[in-house]
C-alpha cells in the first residue's frame, strides 16, 4: 500500500517519526483518536522505521471485514502478549492449528445452553461485590474500576475454570492478579520503549518472567488438579478442553491464561465507563430504575433467572452505548490476505492496517453529536438501519471475541442489580480520565453510594404464561393430532393435546403423520407435533414429507408445533418450518401461527403457552357459541382389571417383562472404574424384535424422591387418593401417594415461571415469594429452599409432567437370542443428580419386572448383511454395534466392517471384549478401540485414531461404505465430523467448503447417520 499520499500528523521527524506526536507513550489511543478527528478516516502514524496506518471510517472497516480478502493480523503490542499467553485464542497466529481446535472445542461453552449454567455463578460472584457495597452505603466513596476487576476476575474463574480468585474476601490482590497486572503493565512499556534502551530495562524483565513463572504453575495446578479429581463432562471451559483431547496441556494453559486476560479486562472496563456515564446522566439513570422497578419492584435481593436478564434492554443499551464512546479493547489489526484495494488504493498480501474501533464509533453514520452519551442509539429500529460493520467493539469475523454473550450477559446482569439497589453519588464531581494498558478503564473513578428508598414502577405486572381457554367444541367437531416423532416426545405432547381435545369436546384421534401422507381431513382440525432427525423428517413422517409438494390442502385448517433443540442450530425446528410452509403453500389454512418449543430451554412451557394460543383459535373456528363448559364430574362405571399401573402402561403400550440377569461389565473396583450394567431381559410371548431396535421402558422414581416429595407436600405417603372427573394423569383406580409419586410423574424436570408463579401463591412469607426463580431447578428443589409454603396436590399435579419413557439401544442380536434382549446402561449421576431412568434400570435384580415395549429404531441405522461399514462410538454407545456384529457372525458375513470404540482403559471398561475379539478372528470385524487414560500411540479418543487409519478409512469410504455414529453428540460426534472431513480434505486437496459438501452429502444419502444424544 502506498502511504506516501495518506496524511499524518504534523511536525513528523527524521528517525522518530511521530513519536512526539501527542502523548504517544501513555495514551496512544486518545492521542491516535485526535489525529483521526483531524486526518479523516484513513492515516497514517510513523513509529522510529516503523509506519502504521489506521482505518476509521464505516466504508474502510466494512471493507476490511471482508473475511474473503482480509484476516486478523497480530499487530506488535499484541504479538508481545505471546510472552503470556502464548497461542491461545487471542494471541495465536492465523496458521497455527492450536487456534482452530481451540476454536472448535470451546464453542459448545458459549452456546445459549452453557450461558444458563454460567447464570448462577456470575449472580453469586455479583452478590459478592453487593455485600462489599453494602459496606459502603453511606460512607466511604468505592473504587469503581478496581472492583469491577475483582468482580469479572472472579467470575471467569469460577465459571470457567472452578476457581476461586476470592477477590472480596482478601485484604491483599491474589498473587495471580498481582503478576498479571504486571506483566500485562510490562509488555505495554515494551511496545513504547525504543530499542536501544533495554539494558535499562532489566530489573523489570526480570520480574516480568518471573511473573509468568508464577501465572503459569498456578494455572498448571488447576489443570492438575482437575484431571487428578477424575470429574468428567463438567460442561466448562477447563472441562471441554480437556475432555475434547485435542489441545495438549501448554496449550490449554495458554487458552486459561488468555480467557483470564481477556474475560476480566474489557468486561470491567466496560462496566466503569457504564457506570461513570449513568452518573453524569441522571435522565438515564432514571430510566433504567424504571426498567429493573418494573423487573424486581420492592424486593431487597432480587434473584434475577437467566431469562431476566435478556428483558433488560434499555441496561443493555446502556452498555453498548459506553461500549460506542470506549470500547475497551480500542483496536484490531487486519491483513491482507490477497492483493486487493483498500478505499481504491491498492493493498498488497501481507500488508495491514489497524482499526480505530473508537474513531470508528463516531463516524457520520452514528448521527450528530457523536460525543453524546446516548442510548438510544441501539434501539432495534436505530440498530436495524445503521451499517453492520459500523459497531466492532468485540473485533470482527471469524476471530472476534468469541466470549462476547458471556460479557454482556455478566455486565447486564451486574448492572441492572447496582441500578435497582443504590443511589448512584458523583460525590467528587469526576471528569473523565482513562487510562490505557492493554484495554482502557476511567483511572481514579469512584462514587458514593446510598439506598434507594422510593421505586418508579412503570409497566404493567408480568402475566402468567398460561391463559385460561373456556369453551366448547361443537358436538362431533373431529379433531386430528398427528405427530413425527422418533423416540416418543412428540407422540407424547400430541397424547397430551388429544386429551385436552376431549375436555374441550372434540372427537380426537392420534396418528403419526405417514397415516395422512395421501392428504389431510377438511373434516376439523389438524393439529401437527413435529420433530427434525439432522434436519430430516422422522421415521414416521417420511412418507408425509414426500408427498407434501403435492399435496392439496384446500379446506384444510391446521397448526403446527415444532419441537426441537435449538443447540443443534444448523437444523433446529427445519421440518416443522418446512411442514408448516409446504401445508400454507398447497392452499391449506394456518389458524395459529407456528410454535417452538425449544428442549434446551423450558420445553414445558413452551409447549403450554403455545397451547393455550391454539386451543382459542380452535375454540373460535370450531366452538359452540351456545354450549357452556361442562361443569361437575363426567361419571364413568367400568371393571377394574389389572394393576396399579395397567392404565398408564396401556397409554405407552407397555407389558410386563422379567429381568433374567444384571451383571457389572465394568471393574468398579479400579480408580478409573465407572459402572456400566448389562442387563439380559425376557420378552413375553409373541414379541420380537431386530437387532438395533430400542426398548422402551417406564422407570419409578427413586424410594428416597418419593419420600422427599412427600416430605415437602405435607402428605402421608400411605394416604389413599381418589380422583374424580378427568384425572390429569392415567389413573384408573385410588392410589397411595406412594404409588402416584413413584409411577405416575416426573419429580426432577426443571421448574417453569408458571410453577413459580403458582409456587408465590401458595407461599405466606413475602420475603421467600419475592425470591422465587426458576432457574433451571425442578419444583422440589425450590419448594426446600422456600419451606414456608407448598402446593395442594392437585396444583402440583398440574405442574408435574406425566411419567416419561426411556430408550435404550438393544445390545444382542436375534440371530443369536430371539426372545431375550441385552441392554447396556451407565447409571447417570452429576453431583446430586441421579439419573431417574438409568437409576431404575440399574438397580433391577434377577425377577424383577421391567414394564417396557420393543421400538425400532431408524431403518437407516440398521446395518445391511454385505455393506462395507464403519461403526464408531464411545461407552454404552456401543450397544447397536454389539448386535450388529453378532449378526455378522452368525451369518458369516466378512465385508470390510471397522469398529471404533472410545473407552477409558482396556483393563477397566472394555465392554464385551472377548466376544469382540472372537468376532474380529471370525473375520467379521475390525476392532479399533482407543484408551482415554491409557493411550495408544497417542490416540485418546476415535476421532485420533480415525485420523490414523485415514488411509484404510478413505478407501472403505470409496468402496460405499457407511459410516454408523452412536453415542455422544455434544463431543465424540463433532470431533468425528471433523475427522471424516479432515480425511476427505487431506486426499483430495478440497478446501473446507467442498470438504463439508461432500459430508453434506453423504448425511443426505444416509451413507453418514448419527443416532445421538445430547447430553
Amino acid at each position: 500500500m502506498d502511504t506516501s499520499r495518506l496524511p499524518h500528523p504534523p511536525h513528523r521527524l527524521p528517525l522518530l517519526g511521530d513519536l512526539l506526536g501527542g502523548d504517544v507513550r501513555r495514551r496512544p489511543v486518545q492521542t491516535a483518536l485526535a489525529n483521526a478527528r483531524s486526518l479523516g478516516p484513513v492515516f497514517t502514524r510513523r513509529f522510529l522505521d516503523r509506519e502504521v496506518v489506521f482505518v476509521c471510517g464505516a466504508d474502510l472497516v466494512a471493507e476490511v471485514s471482508d473475511e474473503s480478502r482480509f484476516a486478523k493480523h497480530l499487530a506488535p503490542g499484541l504479538e508481545m502478549v505471546r510472552e503470556i499467553a502464548g497461542d491461545g485464542l487471542f494471541t495465536a497466529y492465523n496458521h497455527e492449528p492450536n487456534w482452530q481446535k481451540a476454536h472448535d472445542a470451546l464453542l459448545p461453552a458459549f452456546a445459549m445452553s452453557s450461558m444458563r449454567t454460567y447464570h448462577p455463578t456470575m449472580l453469586k460472584v455479583a452478590r459478592t461485590l453487593i455485600e462489599h457495597w453494602d459496606r459502603h452505603v453511606d460512607g466511604e466513596p468505592v473504587q469503581v474500576p478496581e472492583d469491577m476487576t475483582k468482580l469479572t476476575m472472579d467470575t471467569i474463574g469460577l465459571a470457567g475454570f472452578g476457581y476461586d480468585f476470592g477477590s472480596f474476601d482478601r485484604a491483599t490482590e491474589h498473587p495471580f492478579v498481582s503478576a498479571l497486572g504486571r506483566s500485562l503493565g510490562r509488555v505495554q512499556a515494551k511496545t513504547r520503549e525504543l530499542p536501544w534502551t533495554a539494558p535499562l530495562h532489566r530489573k523489570e524483565d526480570r520480574q516480568f518472567e518471573a511473573d509468568v513463572a508464577l501465572m503459569n504453575k498456578i494455572v498448571d495446578d488447576v489443570i492438575a488438579a482437575r484431571k487428578a479429581s477424575g470429574e468428567h463432562g463438567t460442561g466448562d471451559l477447563l472441562g471441554l478442553m480437556l475432555d475434547g483431547g485435542e489441545l495438549d496441556e501448554i496449550n490449554i494453559r495458554n487458552q486459561v491464561i488468555t480467557f483470564l486476560i481477556a474475560g476480566h479486562e474489557t468486561t470491567s472496563g466496560a462496566l466503569s465507563f457504564a457506570l461513570h456515564y449513568l452518573v453524569k446522566n441522571p435522565v438515564v439513570l432514571a430510566r433504567a430504575q424504571a426498567e429493573v422497578d418494573a423487573m424486581w419492584g420492592e424486593a431487597e435481593r432480587p434473584d434475577p433467572d437467566f431469562a431476566d436478564v435478556g428483558k433488560l434492554r434499555y441496561v443493555r443499551q446502556i452498555l453498548n452505548e459506553a461500549l460506542r464512546l470506549w470500547p475497551t479493547a480500542a483496536a484490531f489489526a487486519r491483513e491482507a490476505t490477497v492483493d486487493t484495494t483498500l478505499g481504491g488504493q491498492e493493498i498488497h498480501q501481507g500488508q495491514w492496517v489497524i482499526v480505530l474501533t473508537p474513531a470508528l464509533h463516531r463516524d457520520p453514520v452514528w448521527g450528530d453529536n457523536v460525543e453524546a452519551f446516548d442510548p438510544d442509539r441501539f434501539t432495534p429500529e436505530r440498530e436495524k438501519a445503521r451499517p453492520v460493520h459500523a459497531f466492532k467493539p468485540f473485533g470482527t469475523g471469524e476471530r472476534a471475541c468469541i466470549g462476547r454473550q458471556f460479557a454482556l450477559h455478566e455486565a447486564t446482569l451486574l448492572l441492572g442489580l447496582l441500578i435497582h439497589r443504590y443511589r448512584l453519588i458523583d460525590h467528587a464531581d469526576y471528569q473523565l480520565d482513562i487510562k490505557e494498558t492493554l484495554t482502557l478503564k476511567p483511572s481514579g473513578f469512584t462514587m458514593k453510594l446510598a439506598r434507594r428508598t422510593s421505586r418508579v414502577i412503570a409497566v404493567e405486572a408480568a402475566q402468567g404464561v398460561q391463559r385460561a381457554v373456556a369453551g366448547q367444541a361443537k358436538a362431533g367437531t373431529a379433531l386430528r393430532v398427528l405427530h413425527g416423532s422418533n423416540l416418543g416426545t412428540c407422540r407424547e405432547f400430541a397424547r397430551r393435546i388429544a386429551d385436552d381435545g376431549k375436555e374441550f369436546g372434540f372427537d380426537t384421534a392420534v396418528a403419526p403423520l405417514d397415516d395422512y401422507a395421501s392428504g389431510l381431513p377438511t373434516d376439523g382440525p389438524v393439529v401437527i407435533v413435529a420433530a427434525s432427525y439432522n434436519g430430516r423428517p422422522t421415521d414416521d413422517a417420511v412418507a408425509f414429507d414426500a408427498a407434501l409438494s403435492e399435496m392439496d390442502g384446500s379446506g384444510v385448517n391446521y397448526a403446527v408445533l415444532g419441537v426441537g433443540d435449538r443447540n443443534w442450530a444448523a437444523t433446529y425446528q427445519r421440518m416443522p418450518t418446512l411442514i408448516d410452509a409446504g401445508l400454507a403453500s398447497s392452499g391449506a389454512n394456518r389458524l395459529v401461527e407456528r410454535g417452538e418449543a425449544d428442549a434446551s430451554g423450558d420445553l414445558d412451557g413452551d409447549v403450554a403457552a403455545w397451547s393455550a394460543r391454539m386451543w382459542a383459535a380452535l375454540l373460535e373456528a370450531y366452538g359452540d357459541p351456545s354450549a357452556k363448559p361442562q361443569e361437575g364430574p363426567q361419571w364413568t362405571v367400568a371393571p377394574l382389571i389389572g394393576d396399579t399401573t395397567s392404565a398408564l402402561d396401556a397409554r405407552h403400550g407397555l407389558q410386563r417383562m422379567t429381568v433374567l440377569s444384571n451383571d457389572e461389565l465394568v471393574d468398579v473396583d479400579h480408580p478409573l472404574g465407572r459402572s456400566k450394567r448389562h442387563l439380559r431381559v425376557a420378552l413375553p410371548a409373541g414379541a420380537t424384535y431386530r437387532t438395533a431396535d430400542h426398548l422402551t421402558v417406564l422407570p419409578d422414581n427413586r424410594p428416597e424422591q418419593v419420600e422427599r416429595a412427600a416430605r415437602l407436600l405435607r402428605l402421608d405417603l400411605d394416604e389413599l387418593i381418589a380422583f374424580s372427573g378427568r384425572s390429569p394423569l392415567p389413573v384408573d383406580r385410588p392410589v397411595t401417594v406412594r404409588q402416584l409419586l413413584t409411577h405416575f410423574v416426573e419429580l426432577q424436570d426443571p421448574a417453569t415461571e408458571e410453577h413459580v408463579r403458582l409456587l408465590a401463591e401458595h407461599n405466606p412469607c413475602p420475603p421467600e415469594r419475592a425470591a422465587l426463580r426458576a432457574n433451571g431447578e425442578s419444583l422440589l428443589d425450590i419448594m426446600e429452599a422456600h419451606p414456608a409454603g407448598t402446593l395442594p396436590l392437585d396444583v402440583f399435579l398440574r405442574c408435574v409432567a406425566p411419567m416419561r419413557p426411556r430408550h435404550y439401544s438393544i445390545s444382542s442380536s436375534p440371530q443369536n437370542s430371539a426372545d431375550v434382549v441385552d441392554l447396556m446402561v451407565s447409571p447417570l449421576r452429576n453431583g446430586s443428580f441421579v439419573g431417574v431412568g438409568s437409576h431404575h434400570v440399574t438397580r433391577l435384580r434377577p425377577g424383577d419386572t421391567v414394564r417396557a415395549r420393543v421400538s425400532p429404531c431408524r431403518e437407516v441405522f440398521r446395518l445391511a448383511s454385505d455393506e462395507p461399514v464403519i461403526m464408531i462410538s464411545a461407552g454404552t454407545g456401543l450397544a447397536p454395534f454389539r448386535g450388529g456384529i453378532a449378526d455378522r457372525v452368525a451369518r458369516g458375513v466378512t465385508s470390510p466392517a471397522l469398529c471404533y470404540f472410545g473407552c477409558d482403559h482396556p483393563d477397566v471398561d472394555y465392554l464385551h471384549r472377548a466376544e469382540f475379539e472372537a468376532a474380529e478372528v471370525a473375520g467379521a470385524v475390525k476392532m479399533r478401540p482407543t484408551f482415554w487414560k491409557a493411550p495408544e500411540h497417542g490416540w485418546e479418543f476415535v476421532q485420533h485414531r480415525i485420523a490414523a487409519d485415514a488411509d484404510e478409512v478413505w478407501e472403505l469410504l470409496e468402496a460405499g461404505a457407511r459410516v454408523l455414529v452412536c453415542g455422544d453428540g455434544r463431543r465424540m460426534s463433532p470431533a468425528v465430523r471433523q475427522s471424516f472431513l479432515a480425511v476427505h480434505a487431506a486426499r483430495t486437496g478440497a478446501d473446507e467448503a467442498a470438504s463439508q459438501r461432500w459430508l453434506d452429502e453423504l448425511i443426505a444419502t444416509d451413507r453418514y447417520v448419527e443416532d445421538v444424544y445430547a447430553g
